[in-house]
């Protein structure tokens, strides 16, 4: 007698990456990791006009992609905790080591840098603020508008710059928004046009043409955005928030036009590693600093230095995206740390609702800039 063999019930399938969200994370990352070598030898030809021109490609998009996988929900009891649990607890754990790096080669009085962020730990803190304020952002009737106003109105308050990224959160809030707004559908037509991908070709072609023309005249502090008008050589006021207007529009347009460029398809290898966006993002500095302080940069000199400098910082950017390296530092940059919390908090997966990409993941912003699972 043959016994009837039980039926298996189905696997749970994952909610599917979106590819191009992917990509943008990876090229996006390795830039951010470009500039950041540059930092110190900007004055090499080649590289500030590398600087300059992809600085619309690095962190403005890299916030775009925060806010489109954002949703302005009502900041319930499970979403705090995922913002404590994916943003404060990350923000805390890597300032301390950024704090002994700190202390270790530059001695002096211990310093934790949690008020004025280390190294690009910036982002985070901004990001705990964006996430927070959406809801209520979203209930002003032209939010992206009103982002801009404040932006270039906060560059005339001389008590708003560097501590807790005051600055940096509201001048890069209006990316934020524009983000969020891709995900209820702006643009959404024209983003797949033909016509919009030779209209990107020429803002891209456009943008490295003139950088290198203008890449004497720019000054470097324009895109920092770190503080107050006055500092880091901008225009005296009354008419210093015209270079930050200008600073927004062309970051809008390029950014625009990166994302529109960047394929919408599988990539081997690449679409695999830019799942692991934020930790390259975040790890990088701390792999940097030593290697800065042994080696240095004084070697950079022509064209076949500058080009090596670039290759190591693409071979480091793209280790720290491998799975190996995110799934050991996975407890640094994405902690579980559910003791911490009453039960009945946990955070749920959530349908990407309506306007959504159907191939997005669902679940937190903070972690859908990086890993495949939904939270």
């Amino acid at each position: 007698m043959r016994l009837p063999i039980p039926r298996q019930r189905p696997r749970a399938r994952r909610a599917s990456r979106d590819p191009h969200w992917d990509n943008i994370r990876y090229f996006s990352g390795v830039l951010v990791v470009f500039g950041h070598v540059m930092d110190s030898v900007a004055d090499r030809d080649g590289l500030r006009w590398l600087y300059i021109a992809s600085w619309a490609m690095r962190v403005p998009v890299f916030v775009m992609v925060a806010g489109y996988f954002s949703r302005a929900d009502t900041l319930t009891p499970r979403e705090a905790r995922r913002l404590i649990e994916s943003v404060l607890v990350p923000y805390l754990a890597i300032g301390l080591l950024h704090s002994l790096q700190r202390h270790h080669y530059d001695g002096g009085e211990w310093t934790f840098y949690t008020a004025e962020p280390g190294w690009g730990l910036w982002f985070l803190l901004s990001l705990l603020c964006w996430r927070a304020a959406l809801p209520y952002l979203a209930q002003l009737r032209y939010p992206l508008a009103t982002s801009v106003f404040v932006a270039l109105l906060v560059g005339y308050i001389a008590d708003i710059g560097a501590y807790l990224s005051l600055s940096r959160t509201f001048t890069f809030l209006p990316f934020f928004l524009l983000g969020w707004r891709l995900r209820q559908g702006w643009f959404r037509d024209a983003m797949v046009a033909l016509w919009s991908r030779y209209a990107a070709l020429g803002v891209i072609a456009a943008t490295l043409v003139i950088a290198w023309v203008v890449r004497h005249e720019v000054q470097l502090g324009w895109l920092f955005m770190k503080g107050p008008y006055g500092q880091g050589h901008l225009l005296d006021a009354p008419f210093a928030w015209v270079t930050r207007a200008g600073a927004l529009a062309v970051g809008f347009v390029v950014a625009l036009a990166f994302i529109r460029l960047v394929p919408r398809r599988h990539l081997p290898v690449i679409s695999y590693l830019g799942a692991g966006g934020l930790y390259m993002y975040l790890l990088h500095p701390l792999m940097l600093r030593p290697l800065l302080e042994r080696y240095g940069v004084d070697w950079v000199g022509p064209w076949p230095e500058q080009a090596a400098l670039l290759l190591f910082a693409l071979a480091l950017a793209t280790a720290l995206a491998t799975p190996p390296v995110r799934w050991l530092l996975r407890p640094l940059v994405q902690p579980r740390i559910g003791w911490l919390f009453r039960t009945g908090t946990a955070p749920a997966p959530r349908d990407p609702g309506p306007g959504a990409d159907k191939g997005a993941t669902s679940g937190s912003p903070e972690r859908q800039l990086d890993v495949a699972r939904p939270v």
